[in-house]
């Protein structure tokens, strides 16, 4: 059961925050994809923890609004992990090791997975 401070989060942050925050998500994994696979598209949202669009929402949305749960303080490693992950690969991709740089996509796969799990725990948490 949710406590009453958590109950009055809820009512500052929604389920479409979450559906926006997912998105976001996926299409970082896009981006990310595209870059390796030689599209032209910017890096930063890639590289960048703080200039893609769910890096924008967990500074903007979640931790101003939420930031108190423990749940919020390890989605932000997380996601600051996934982007350590994307640097490398593109890294990889920069030295014409693009091979090498596909096969990391697993990792970003099972980093995106507990990404995806935080998100979950903490929709629940507050909803």
């Amino acid at each position: 059961m949710a406590s009453k401070e958590e109950r009055n989060y809820n009512e500052t942050i929604s389920k479409l925050d979450f559906e926006q925050a997912r998105i976001k998500h996926v299409l970082f994994k896009s981006k990310i994809r595209a870059l390796l696979y030689g599209a032209n598209i910017d890096t930063e949202p890639v590289i960048s923890t703080t200039a893609c669009p769910l890096g924008k929402w967990i500074y903007e949305v979640a931790i101003p609004r939420i930031g108190h749960l423990p749940e919020v303080k390890e989605l932000e490693k997380v996601h600051d992990n996934m982007h350590k992950v994307a640097r490398n690969l593109w890294e990889l991709y920069q030295k014409g090791q693009q091979e090498q740089a596909l096969e990391g996509l697993n990792k970003v796969d099972d980093t995106a997975h507990g990404l995806l799990g935080l998100l979950d725990a903490i929709e629940n948490k507050v909803s």
